[in-house]
């Protein structure tokens, strides 16, 4: 599950809703209730079924194991340009055999620069997917952490169907 930090401000999945969507459903409140799903992530790797601390702890666990190479750069930086030059010597003094060899042993970059989002298609995003990018543009991973919720956390939500239900007994009274 993401950390409190993003589970505080942004809806994430239904265990944040807690009764919410059957008190909906009960009360023929649709409106509300297609509003809620609506909001929901459609990430599935957000739902904390599929995101525990094992998963992750044993990924790094078997990257020590088995003492492979870090993981690949994603973008290209100062020093893989640099390399660039080196490789071309390489290849010109002894051939294609040793670039093969270099390239097993410090992979390329996966693209030569990092791609950001123009501000237009940024906008279209939902808010978590926006906060998810900024974190990741940052070079801030996501933070998983196991379920602490106490309540919903919209309070507005609340007030909205009790504003309802106090409109609804003042209509029956008059």
């Amino acid at each position: 599950m993401l950390t409190s930090a993003i589970r505080n401000q942004l809806l994430v999945d239904e265990m944040q809703l807690g009764t919410r969507l059957c008190e909906d459903v009960h009360n023929q409140n649709f409106a509300d209730f297609s509003l809620l799903l609506s909001m929901l992530s459609h990430d599935m790797m957000d739902n904390p079924l599929f995101n525990t601390e094992e998963r992750i702890q044993k990924e790094e666990d078997l990257r020590k194991k088995f003492s492979l190479l870090p993981e690949p750069k994603k973008y290209a930086d100062h020093e893989a340009f640099q390399r660039a030059d080196s490789v071309t010597d390489a290849f010109a003094e002894d051939g294609l055999r040793q670039v093969f060899l270099a390239e097993c042993l410090h992979k390329e970059p996966l693209t030569p620069f990092e791609r950001t989002y123009a501000p237009e298609v940024f906008a279209q995003l939902t808010p978590l997917k926006q906060e998810k990018l900024r974190r990741e543009m940052k070079g801030v991973a996501l933070g998983y952490e196991k379920i602490h919720e106490n309540g919903d956390g919209f309070e507005v939500l609340s007030e909205i169907s009790e504003s309802r239900l106090q409109q609804d007994s003042l209509n029956v009274t008059v």
